[in-house]
């Protein structure tokens, strides 16, 4: 995908998933704010290596192991993350993705 391209898809997700969140957030406005550059810049890398996002998925062994217990944790904080406040509990998934997709980027470079 053209770098362009990809850019503009990751601004429209960012914007979509900011305006969402702010739809039904009534305080932290600031921590709001915060979710645009986080899931524009997620975005863009899942974009980016997409192919290493697929054939790791398919990979089994221990890394299905951790990945499991990776997202069951991942699962339960943000859900209490999302009874705190839901700026809150996006920001946590979204900074569990940004987590994931730097470790398949940097694998990918390898």
């Amino acid at each position: 995908m053209r770098r362009a391209l990809r850019y503009a898809v990751s601004l429209l997700v960012g914007l979509l998933i900011t305006a969402s969140v702010a739809e039904f957030a009534v305080t932290d406005h600031l921590l709001t704010i915060s979710l645009l550059p986080l899931y524009v810049v997620v975005s863009s890398m899942m974009i980016a290596h997409r192919r290493r996002f697929i054939s790791l998925s398919r990979e089994a062994a221990p890394a299905r192991k951790r990945g499991a217990i990776v997202g069951g944790v991942a699962a339960f904080t943000g859900g209490f993350l999302l009874q705190s406040s839901i700026p809150a509990g996006a920001a946590g998934f979204g900074l569990m993705f940004l987590g994931m997709a730097t470790t398949v980027a940097d694998l990918d470079e390898l």
